[in-house]
């Protein structure tokens, strides 16, 4: 009875089996259930290497911190083994608190800054675990993660910078969008040119033919008179005389209507047939100018803002000199003539460490005059135009002058014996070069041949930085129509004013760029802030 009933059993269990073999329904939800136990810690798994690469992110990131703080100038001035401790100190804290971080093991390198060279080099490397939370089921306790970073610096050299400012007349150029709209409005022509006989080339109201404005009343220069400097005085023909310029040197008159006055100097300014009888001029007799004019309303010029700018830069050098425990000195020069024969530029400072000095010199910067008198629109130096070379924007002389007062090799700048301060020519200009180089006045970018004397220049180790005031159609709209296609050429064709200065610069990004409504003063310190930076990273 047993053995029949296992006999059944058995033959009942041998036939479910031989129909569950043969039997397909159910098949897709049995292969999904086994699949999802794989697809969950494929899931985890993802989940897992994400978060390590995560922690790898921002431990490469605490590795370029501590990199970088073993090579700043501060940390220049420290041994190799105070700055491995910096370095080590900056990865610590930046890697610190992270989830998930285990077995954090950095290394830091740091090489170099010797009496061999003044450059250093410091390497930081790291090997790390990231905890897992899901391949910890299959005995995966961590992923590791690895990762190095380098950065490189030269100790902050000793410098001398020689500062060479153009001041031709196109610098006369406002600063800001509403200076440029308000010299349109008034003399149709938005330079303020200097000249010394503006009366050769005054007409009428379009020019300042002696600003006449009438009345205190009719005043179509919008003159400031409150500038009352010294005494009113009593000419002797009864009209009177007022200071209105600080320096004393500017006077107006408020003369006569019946304009029956015996001095024919002021005759000729005031009688102009309008019944204007008021006007402006200089304590000599000649009429004030564009430029005057500009002064006199607080019109920001390109050449007006290189005084603060320079006055700046110095406070900036001084904070850089202490900061670094380094010697900084400059010189400062303006494209203007110098002594005869005129193929030089004014020396406004000679080198000196005090830089004190080149602020209070730089208060004496101007736009170079124009000699309507006997050069007819020529620097008034010369007899002629093309006088030794020099004429308004003349790179040539700039770069001989620099190559005559410059070093003829440039130290490095380190404290090392022997040893020289590091050369540095800061050029701030709008790179419209006006000038005969030999084969004609040049009105346009810089030639060949003044790129070959940067060239020469920088084969000494000299670096050159240059601030370029950007020349643009906008500026000369009211020219005569071939001088606004000269300008045009040399702004839009190629071989232009940027792309020769970037070649004259002794790498691009000491070729910096400042536009209408921005500022010089911050442009020439950041340009001077690339110049002296020299920490970076190299991986």
């Amino acid at each position: 009875m047993i053995w029949r009933l296992l006999r059944t059993v058995a033959g009942a269990a041998c036939g479910a089996a031989r129909r569950f073999k043969t039997d397909q329904r159910g098949n897709v939800l049995l292969i999904t259930g086994l699949a999802i136990f794989a697809l969950t810690f494929a899931t985890g798994m993802g989940i897992d290497y994400s978060r390590a690469m995560r922690l790898q992110t921002k431990l490469n990131a605490a590795a370029d911190a501590a990199a970088l703080a073993a090579v700043t100038q501060p940390m220049m001035l420290n041994d190799n083994p105070t700055a491995t401790t910096a370095a080590t100190n900056m990865f610590a804290t930046q890697s610190a608190g992270l989830p998930g971080l285990m077995n954090v093991q950095p290394t830091v390198n740091v090489t170099g800054n010797d009496s061999v060279t003044s450059t250093r080099t410091a390497v930081v490397s790291y090997t790390a675990a990231s905890t897992n939370a899901f391949a910890g089921i299959l005995h995966m306790a961590t992923l590791s993660i690895h990762g190095s970073s380098s950065a490189t610096a030269t100790a902050a050299p000793n410098i001398d910078f020689y500062l060479a400012l153009d001041t031709s007349p196109s610098m006369a150029l406002p600063t800001t969008s509403a200076g440029l709209a308000q010299m349109d409005s008034k003399f149709t022509c938005t330079f303020a040119c200097h000249s010394n006989k503006i009366e050769n080339t005054a007409g009428g109201q379009s020019m300042p033919k002696g600003l006449i404005t009438g009345s205190l009343s009719n005043n179509p220069y919008n003159i400031n008179y409150s500038l009352n400097y010294g005494s009113t005085v009593n000419g002797s023909n009864g009209y009177t005389e007022y200071k209105i310029d600080a320096k004393g040197t500017y006077v107006y008159y408020n003369a006569p209507a019946t304009k029956t006055i015996s001095d024919t100097r002021i005759q000729k300014m005031c009688a102009d047939g309008n019944g204007y009888d008021t006007c402006v001029y200089n304590a000599d007799g000649t009429f004030v100018d564009s430029y005057w004019y500009a002064l006199n309303q607080g019109i920001s010029m390109r050449v007006t803002a290189e005084r603060g700018a320079v006055g700046d830069l110095m406070t900036l050098a001084k904070s850089y000199a202490t900061q670094n425990k380094r010697t900084y000195r400059a010189a400062l020069y303006t494209f203007d003539y110098g002594a005869s024969p005129y193929n030089d530029i004014k020396t406004i400072a000679p080198l000196t460490s005090n830089l004190d000095s080149i602020t209070t010199a730089s208060s004496t910067i101007d736009v170079v005059t124009v000699n309507d008198k006997a050069g007819s629109g020529c620097p008034p130096g010369p007899t002629s135009c093309n006088s030794n070379q020099f004429l308004f924007t003349s790179f040539q002389s700039v770069m001989n002058k620099m190559s005559s007062d410059m070093p003829a090799t440039s130290g490095k700048g380190t404290n090392f014996p022997g040893d020289t301060p590091q050369a540095f020519l800061f050029l701030v200009t709008d790179g419209m070069s006006d000038e005969d180089v030999g084969s004609g006045r040049t009105r346009a970018a810089m030639q060949q041949a003044q790129l070959d004397q940067c060239t020469a220049l920088k084969g000494r180790g000299i670096k050159i930085a240059i601030l370029y005031t950007e020349y643009t159609v906008a500026s000369i709209q009211d020219d005569e129509p071939n001088q606004r296609a000269i300008a045009t050429t040399a702004i839009t064709t190629p071989k232009t004013i940027a792309q020769q200065l970037t070649t004259c610069a002794s790498s691009p990004d000491l070729m910096y760029t400042v536009s209408t409504d921005q500022d010089i003063s911050s442009a020439l310190q950041t340009l001077f802030t690339r110049a002296v930076a020299t920490a970076k990273l190299t991986r």
